[in-house]
C-alpha cells in the first residue's frame, strides 16, 4: 500500500509554473481536491494528512531544491517508518510529451536530478512514480533552461488534464493498490 505521496518542484516564487514543477503541480491538484492543506516542516517539506479507512497517507513537497529532495523524502519515511515500496512520485519528464503520462513501478533516474536524490537516500529505485509530460525539449534550448522556463497560455488546458489524470491515479491507488492502479494504465 502506498503510504507516502511526493511531489518534485523547487521552492518559492521563481520557479512556480515552471515545467521542473509539475510534480508540486499534481501534488496540489490532490490536496485541492481532497481539501488538505500542506503544513511546512522545518523548512524541510511542506505536508499534509490525508485520512483512509486504509489509515493516514502523507503529502509531501521537498523544499529542498530538485536536487537534494531524497533528504527529506528519506527523513520522512524513516520517521514514518515507510518502506521505499510504499512511496510513489511524481515528477515532469521532458521525455514524455506535454499531457502524456507514465506510470512504472520502478526504474533508473532517466537523468532526473529529483530522482537521482531519491534513488541515493532511499537506496533503492523500487519505488513507483507518475512521469508527467513536459516535451518535447525544443531544438538550441539547453534542457536546463528548458525545464526551469515558465508554461505558456496554450499549455493550461493539457497541465491541467495531466493533473486530473494525477487526482485519478491517486485515488484509484487508495482504492485498489498501486499494481492495479497501474495495470489499469493509469486511469
Amino acid at each position: 500500500m502506498i503510504k507516502l505521496f511526493v511531489g518534485l518542484g523547487n521552492p518559492g516564487d521563481k520557479y512556480k509554473n515552471t515545467r521542473h514543477n509539475l510534480g508540486f503541480m499534481a501534488l496540489d491538484a490532490i490536496a485541492e481536491a481532497k481539501r488538505l492543506e500542506f503544513k511546512n516542516r522545518d523548512n524541510m517539506a511542506d505536508i499534509s494528512f490525508y485520512e483512509t479507512d486504509g489509515g493516514k497517507i502523507i503529502l509531501v513537497k521537498p523544499m529542498t531544491f530538485m536536487n537534494l529532495s531524497g533528504v527529506p523524502v528519506s527523513s520522512i519515511a524513516r520517521y514514518y517508518k515507510i518502506k521505499p515500496e510504499e512511496v510513489f512520485v511524481f515528477y515532469d519528464d521532458f521525455s514524455v510529451p506535454l499531457g502524456e503520462y507514465r506510470v512504472r513501478l520502478s526504474g533508473s533516474s532517466g537523468g532526473h536530478n529529483g530522482i537521482s536524490s531519491l534513488i541515493t537516500h532511499l537506496n533503492t529505485d523500487k519505488f513507483a512514480r507518475m512521469k508527467l509530460g513536459i516535451g518535447p525539449l525544443p531544438q538550441f534550448i539547453k534542457m536546463p533552461d528548458f525545464v526551469l522556463s515558465r508554461f505558456h497560455e496554450e499549455d493550461k488546458e493539457k497541465i491541467n488534464a495531466v493533473c486530473e489524470k494525477a487526482v485519478k491515479l491517486f485515488d484509484e491507488i487508495i482504492k485498489n493498490g498501486v499494481e492495479k492502479a497501474i495495470s489499469n494504465g493509469g486511469r
